[in-house]
This record gives C-alpha cells, sequence and structure tokens, in this order.
C-alpha cells in the first residue's frame, strides 16, 4: 500500500513538470507595458516622490542618466525616497512590471516650495507646546504677529514664527492679508555727491565733503521702519543702532582706531572721514537681542543676522559689504551694515548676487 501512494505521488509530481508544447507562463505571455505613472508635484523640500502605478511594479526615478530613487508599487501606490532636487530639475518616472516591460516616462520639474498659508493674530496671544490650554507656554505673540500655518489639532493650529514653533488656538488667528508689498523708492540724487546711474556711491574713492551734514534720509527711515516692524511680527528683534554720523564723528572715531591698531588695520573697518556712508544717511547698522554679538561677523548667523540677509531688499536695503568680497569693497564682512537704495534696486542687486560696486561696474 505504501508503495502505491508512493508511487502515485511521484507520477503527478511528474506530469505537473511537464510543460507542454506552445505552453507558457503567465509573465512569458505578458507583453503589455505597464500604464504611466501618474506622479504627484515635487518641490525643491520634497524628500519622496509620491503617487499611483500599477501593483508589484518596480518604479524608477531618474534625473538625467543619474537614479534618484525606485520602489515597489503597492495596493496602486508608490512611494520613492529621494534627495531634495533643484527647482527647474526635470524627474522622469517610469515602471517596469514582473515580465519587465517598461511602461512610458513621466515627467515632473520640480517646483519651488508653495509658500505657506500665513496668519495674523488678533490679540497677544500664547504659544503652547500642545494643543490644550493646560500644555506649556512657549511664548506670547503680540498682535499682529504673522505665523506660518502647519497643521491642525481640533481647535488648535500648529504654527511656525521666527525661531518658535507651537500651538495656537485658532480663534485668535485670522488669516493674513495677501496684499502687494509696499514699495519702497530710491532715494533722492539731488544732493551732493557722486552719482552712478543715478546711486550716490560712497567708498574709499569716492567721498563726501565735510559740510555735507543731511542727518538721516527720511526715505530710508520709512523703510528701515517697515522692516523693523515687519521683522517683529515674525518674532524677529531689530535694532539700528547706528544711523547717521557726521563727517566730525566719523573723523573721531578713524583718528582711535587708527591709534589703537594702527592706520592699515582701521581701514580695514573703518573710513576715512568723508568716506563713511553713515555721513550719507542712507546706512543703517542692525543689532539683534543678544547685544554680545552686535558689530561681529558672528551676527550673520543669528536668527536676526539671516532675517536680515533673507528679507532687507523687500524694504529697499542691501548687504553692503558681503562675505569674501573685501578686495571689491575694501572692508571686511560687516552683516549688520544695511545701505538704503529703494526696494526696486536692492532686488536687484541681490539676484545677482555682487557687490554695488560691481553691480554699477565701478572699480
Amino acid at each position: 500500500m505504501k508503495n502505491r501512494k508512493w508511487m502515485a505521488a511521484l507520477l503527478l509530481s511528474l506530469l505537473l513538470a511537464i510543460q507542454l508544447p506552445g505552453e507558457h507562463t503567465l509573465a512569458e505571455n505578458d507583453t503589455i507595458p505597464p500604464a504611466t505613472p501618474v506622479v504627484d508635484a515635487v518641490s525643491d523640500t520634497a524628500i519622496i516622490i509620491t503617487g499611483k502605478a500599477e501593483s508589484k511594479a518596480k518604479i524608477y526615478a531618474f534625473v538625467g542618466n543619474d537614479k534618484i530613487g525606485e520602489a515597489k508599487a503597492q495596493n496602486g501606490q508608490f512611494s520613492i525616497a529621494i534627495a531634495k532636487q533643484k527647482i527647474g530639475a526635470n524627474i522622469k518616472v517610469y515602471a517596469v512590471d514582473a515580465a519587465k516591460n517598461k511602461s512610458k516616462s513621466k515627467i515632473v520639474k520640480v517646483v519651488d516650495t508653495p509658500r505657506a498659508v500665513q496668519y495674523a493674530a488678533t490679540g497677544n496671544v500664547n504659544m503652547r507646546s500642545g494643543a490644550s490650554i493646560s500644555d506649556q507656554i512657549l511664548a506670547v505673540l503680540p498682535k499682529g504677529t504673522i505665523v506660518s500655518y502647519i497643521s491642525k489639532t481640533n481647535s488648535w493650529y500648529k504654527v511656525k514664527t521666527g525661531k518658535h514653533t507651537g500651538f495656537v488656538n485658532a480663534a485668535y488667528l485670522k488669516k493674513a492679508s495677501s496684499s502687494k508689498p509696499e514699495s519702497f523708492p530710491a532715494p533722492s540724487i539731488k544732493k551732493t555727491g557722486t552719482y552712478v546711474n543715478g546711486v550716490l556711491l560712497v567708498n574709499k574713492l569716492y567721498g563726501l565733503p565735510s559740510s555735507y551734514n543731511p542727518g538721516i534720509d527720511a526715505t530710508a527711515q520709512k523703510g528701515a521702519d517697515a522692516m523693523v516692524a515687519a521683522a517683529k511680527q515674525q518674532g524677529i528683534s531689530l535694532n539700528p543702532f547706528s544711523t547717521f554720523r557726521s563727517y566730525s564723528r566719523q573723523a573721531t572715531l578713524f583718528a582711535n582706531y587708527s591709534s589703537k591698531y594702527g592706520k592699515a588695520e582701521a581701514e580695514k573697518f573703518s573710513a576715512r572721514p568723508g568716506h563713511s556712508e553713515h555721513q550719507s544717511g542712507l546706512a543703517f547698522d542692525f543689532g539683534g537681542v543678544d547685544q554680545t554679538q552686535w558689530l561681529k561677523e558672528s551676527f550673520g548667523e543669528t536668527e536676526e543676522g539671516k532675517w536680515l540677509r533673507k528679507n532687507a531688499h523687500t524694504y529697499g536695503f542691501i548687504l553692503r559689504y558681503p562675505k569674501g568680497q573685501e578686495k571689491v569693497t575694501g572692508y571686511q564682512y560687516e552683516p549688520w551694515h544695511y545701505r538704503y537704495v529703494g526696494s526696486a534696486l536692492a532686488a536687484k542687486v541681490k539676484a545677482s548676487g555682487k557687490t554695488l560696486e560691481e553691480y554699477l561696474l565701478v572699480e
């Protein structure tokens, strides 16, 4: 009996192993390529690519000839882990099924990260560590503070402003105005000095007379006031601690520095009288909450320094002495020193990545 069962089992296995002529596996018969993947939008901050594709197909993503990621589609969905890509890069995505059939490629262009929805505080409001009144207060946001929306938990919004991230009750927030930013005009050119394409140039070569004593330029002051107010709404405290400086005051400062450090060294960070932008009434030195960082290169890495570098042009200011441009400007890197030129020109200078001298084609 046992021998019969063993023989029957052997015969069955042999029959199953025999493949009649003309018979093929399902995969071998499959010559139809999978559908082109549907790919969701990809921003420059994205670290995954998501979309829809044939289940169990392998999904590949390329930029040029470089593969940036792959994944297997499950239940018609896929998610590919990638490194952040540059704005404008074309990502090619395609699917390959079990039979090695390849789909048509879907090309998606990397886009700029959409601006977060912004809200304004309707009064002085507590920002908390969690979505309830029993959670710790992280900060008190003054009325008018602008916050960027992150997510929602019941009646609480998780938001970010400046260096703070936390929860605010939605009842104390309203949608921020999306009106066009105010434009800040160029300063008047009906004043003493050397002008290049309508821009007053004050540096080691071009100076101002000792009699030139205009005080703070009213247009520049308006831009500075608006910038300080805007920064405050975002939780950033800016202090314009040094503005207009007369010829005589600059003469005293330069003499003191020369006496202490030597004239050659002093000229790296201090202007000779008549050659300081502060005498024009258009230069502002800004500081933040921590006064130990004032007039130091490290100010550029503070929250206030970073905010200025990103936003000052909107209010008509340019970083006058950028890092690594000492040979062009004649002065060391000063992340606190900003010069008012008007918002239109400031935006162009910032976009160019050049110093004012380079932008104006002045040697």
